[in-house]
């Protein structure tokens, strides 16, 4: 009985062994088997033959993650980063003609007072940054955003309208859409004067001219935005590009009530770095 029992066991061992070598033999290996899965997956496409763009994309960290204990708000410890948080993101600086480095230095020694985005106003484009959540129709592209001033959203069209003309200039601007390949191509012009493209005190004319290009491949996305300014800069600037994730959370939370940061801030001084 015994040597019957231990036969089964012996044979039992050998056909998982031979089942393991099988698959050893035919699944992908490690990070680089992931990969290979990943880089095989084709990018979605609409019905009109477009890449996909729909879907969560990013979500903005303004800070340390904290929790309400009783009355007060207190700093979580090691406590891991929402998806979708990467890390703090430079986009670079443009470059201002000489006569106006004077007004870019006023305007970043005083930016507590005189920053709209630090008294609850729309950052404008590109200060926004990239598309946090994307819904795509076959006419146009709804770009929905949870900023640190509340719930933002764009309506672009990608039906071949042109700008529209008589309008009031709005900090997020009047944008049109159109594809150039697998990318879409986002022209924004009417841009309130009033907004920055950054922190530390980037100004801009009414002028302005944003470029936005969004690139999906697979599950990333790639966000690139030039600003033309020829009035206040010497060249078009460049934002350094960001690459986004797909998010398994496709929600958009509804922004807490805006505070003025600058209140606070001003007792401490650190009030410069783009948090978007």
């Amino acid at each position: 009985m015994k040597r019957h029992t231990s036969g089964l066991l012996v044979l039992s061992i050998g056909a998982l062994s031979c089942l393991a070598t099988l698959i050893a033999d035919t699944a992908p290996q490690g990070s680089a088997g992931a990969a290979n899965a990943a880089a095989a997956k084709p990018t979605p496409r609409a019905a009109d033959g477009h890449p996909d763009l729909t879907g969560m994309w990013y979500r903005r960290v303004a800070g340390p993650v904290t929790q309400r204990v009783g009355k007060s708000i207190v700093i979580v410890p090691n406590a891991p980063a929402p998806e979708g948080a990467g890390n703090r993101y430079d986009p670079g600086a443009p470059k201002y003609k000489p006569q106006f480095l004077a007004k870019v230095k006023e305007l970043k020694d005083d930016q507590i007072n005189v920053d709209p985005a630090f008294h609850c106003g729309p950052p404008g484009v590109p200060r926004i940054g990239p598309p946090q959540r994307i819904v795509q129709t076959p006419r146009e592209i709804v770009i929905l955003y949870d900023d640190l001033n509340g719930n933002f959203f764009r309506l672009i069209p990608t039906d071949g309208r042109t700008h529209r003309a008589g309008i009031e200039p709005s900090a997020h601007g009047d944008s049109i859409g159109r594809w150039e390949g697998d990318t879409l191509v986002i022209d924004v012009r009417n841009i309130l004067e009033d907004t920055w493209l950054g922190d530390n005190g980037l100004f801009h004319t009414a002028n302005l001219k944003v470029t936005e290009r969004l690139t999906r491949q697979r599950d990333t996305l790639k966000w690139e935005a030039i600003v033309e300014d020829p009035e206040v800069l010497e060249e078009p600037w460049t934002l350094t590009p960001r690459t986004l994730t797909l998010m398994t959370n496709t929600e958009i939370e509804e922004a807490a009530f805006c505070e003025d940061r600058g209140i606070a801030d001003r007792a401490t001084g650190d009030y410069h770095g783009n948090v978007r």
